[in-house]
């Protein structure tokens, strides 16, 4: 009996250690596609436009993303979970970046308009525009 509710319970903590872990990973691979979509479009050049759809939510909650070209070059994201407060920043090429539709202050929130961006390179800024619903 004492062996059975020993496993139980070393079960238990692992799987309650691996959901922010999880939570973790989403979080991070959410923030990556976004500075990859961003890569993409500067990298395609002149003419190149991209209409990148992304998910309102990770695990139900709203998430931010902060554009911050210029000295750092990245973007970062800001999600809190059920398990805390998740901050993490991804790099994006050096380019002039122009904002329109729902992004303002250099600053997407996930739950608010639509849930597609469209980046448009006319060859000297990247338009990163996000509609109303």
């Amino acid at each position: 009996m004492f062996v059975a509710i020993s496993v139980f319970l070393l079960v238990n903590y692992i799987q309650s250690t691996e959901i922010p872990a999880q939570q973790n990973r989403v979080a991070r691979l959410t923030g990556e596609e976004f500075a990859n979509a961003i890569t993409l479009a500067v990298k395609g050049g002149t003419g190149f436009v991209y209409n990148y759809t992304f998910t309102r939510t990770i695990m139900n909650s709203p998430y931010v993303i902060h554009f911050q070209p210029g000295d750092s070059n990245t973007i970062i994201i800001e999600w809190t979970g059920a398990y805390g407060n998740f901050s993490y920043s991804y790099p994006i090429p050096a380019y002039e970046y122009k904002y329109g539709g729902c992004v303002s202050d250099k600053k997407l929130v996930s739950s608010e308009c639509s849930n597609t961006i469209t980046l448009v390179n006319n060859g000297s800024a990247l338009l990163i525009k996000q509609f109303g619903d």
